[in-house]
């Protein structure tokens, strides 16, 4: 495995301690539990498709082509 180094201030570094999930887990273990956390995090963000569904919605709620819950009930006699 190749290796480098990287060079952190004294107060990351101590941060980065407060991160150990146990006294001895390495730097390059926590690093890489940090980066799969936020991979996992990236995979719940909106696509870009959401966002121009939600887009789309609410220049519909704005032009009034909605429905109240109210109506809905109505609708489907609930």
């Amino acid at each position: 495995m190749e290796q480098t180094s990287i060079a952190v201030s004294k107060e990351s570094k101590e941060r980065w301690e407060e991160f150990k999930n146990h006294k001895h887990e390495s730097f390059e273990a926590m690093i890489n539990r940090v980066l799969k956390s936020q991979a996992e995090e990236d995979d719940k963000l909106l696509t870009d498709t959401d966002i121009l569904e939600i887009e789309k919605s609410i220049k519909d709620i704005k032009k009034g082509k909605f429905k109240t819950l109210e109506q809905m009930k109505a609708k489907y006699g609930l």
